[in-house]
């Protein structure tokens, strides 16, 4: 028989292992739970996502905001072109300026000429130096050929204070300093971060430039994307602004470019006060009137004559950079009497033809598609490209994410030990 000391009730029997259970759900309650993480797997489609997203705003932000930035004048730009007058061309010897008559005689010309950017320059504007020469090659006097710098007729004579020998070949030169918009090419002369805008032509290295503050229109270049319309041109001879008319299409070295035509009306040289008797060539010059051969009047009078220049530009221009990439160029120089009672009798002074020569053409349309080139990747190619990928990379993200999106051949087959759905 127990003792009442031994005797235990069910309750006690039992309280061990309910004590474990209490622990157990204690443990469980106090032990934190870890924060699931995402798997490699699980970032693919975001990341794909996000990637196609960045390259399709690439794609719209390219062409309108960073070529932009290349459309405008190179602050690196060094242009030189060589043109040779077509046979034959006409010339006054300005040796016979100390002989007792004039001598008009043939010649093989060069017209040479050479811009380069200088300052001031910045991101808006930059200002082109430029400088323009006519060299005689060659002069054909009494059937012969005569070195420009040989001693001829006339070349004896002690040439004028501040005038150059009559055997020096070249014929003119001119020398022209303008500052342009970047974006427009056209001239700006207003005053920026300090600086004012240049616009001078000196037309004899004896004299001072001249300041033109109202210039306006093209002369070495044209903008970024030119349009197919009229437009205008300053000719640097004359100062003045003509209208340059567009007058079709036309192909130069192999590459497609529009044609511009400018004509420069006749114009008075002296009045316009770029030279003077000693000047390069003189643009008055007074004589008797039997050194002009003007008949009906006495030879020994004195009589004076202004230089008179009018022209033609036929302009091939690359519609993408405004490259001029050739350029025919006719130019009538005459001397006219001051005095309109005398006859009309015109001495010519310089009739000229010039083109550009095929080695200049073929460096213009080289330089073009040099330009051209970063536009037409940046522009063009890369944004395609860049939305091609960007729009493929979203649909694969988005099928990484949605199976539905896949194609059915690429979905995940359930597993073929797989529980079947429970049935309600």
């Amino acid at each position: 028989m127990s003792s009442a000391g031994e005797t235990s009730s069910p309750d006690d029997r039992s309280s061990p292992e309910r004590a474990s259970s209490a622990e157990d759900l204690t443990a469980e309650n106090l032990t934190p739970s870890r924060p699931s993480r995402l798997s490699t797997k699980d970032l693919v489609g975001p990341v794909l996502i996000f990637v196609g997203g960045f390259l399709l705003a690439a794609a719209i932000a390219l062409p309108t905001l960073f070529v932009d930035n290349l459309r405008t004048i190179p602050l690196s730009t060094d242009v030189t072109t060589v043109a040779p007058a077509a046979s034959p061309a006409r010339v006054l010897d300005r040796c016979s300026l100390a002989s007792p008559t004039a001598r008009v005689v043939d010649a093989d010309l060069t017209r040479q000429q050479r811009f380069v950017a200088v300052r001031p320059a910045d991101a808006d504007r930059v200002t082109l130096q430029a400088g323009t020469s006519v060299r005689a090659e060659h002069l054909r006097i009494d059937g012969r050929e005569v070195d420009p710098e040989a001693p001829r007729a006339g070349s004896d004579a002690r040439p004028a204070a501040g005038a150059s020998a009559c055997t020096d070949p070249i014929m003119g030169a001119v020398r022209d300093r303008i500052t342009l918009d970047r974006v427009t090419a056209l001239p700006d002369l207003t005053a920026a971060a300090g600086q004012q805008g240049s616009s001078e032509i000196q037309y004899d290295s004896n004299s001072a430039p001249v300041r033109v503050p109202d210039r306006d229109g093209y002369t070495y270049l044209m903008p970024f994307g030119v349009s197919t319309a009229d437009h205008t041109f300053f000719d640097v001879t004359t100062r003045r602004t003509v209208p340059l008319r567009y007058t079709g299409d036309t192909t130069v070295a192999g590459r497609d470019v529009a044609r511009f035509v400018a004509v420069v009306p006749d114009t008075d040289l002296h009045q316009i006060d770029n030279g003077d008797a000693q000047s390069t060539p003189p643009t008055i010059i007074t004589r008797p009137a039997g050194w002009f051969g003007v008949p009906g009047v006495d030879p020994a009078r004195s009589v004076s004559a202004t230089l008179h220049h009018s022209g033609r530009w036929e302009l091939a221009v690359d519609t993408t950079t405004g490259t001029i990439v050739d350029a025919h160029i006719a130019v009538d120089e005459t001397y006219r009497f001051i005095d309109t009672t005398l006859p009309d009798r015109r001495l010519t002074s310089m009739s000229a033809t010039f083109a550009y020569d095929d080695r200049t053409q073929r460096r213009l349309t080289e330089h073009a598609t040099a330009l051209a080139a970063p536009i037409t990747v940046w522009g063009r190619v890369v944004p395609l490209i860049a939305a091609v990928v960007g729009v493929a990379t979203i649909v694969a993200g988005l099928a990484v994410i949605n199976p539905a999106w896949r194609p059915r051949r690429w979905r995940p087959s359930a597993a073929p030990d797989a529980d079947p759905p429970a049935s309600s």
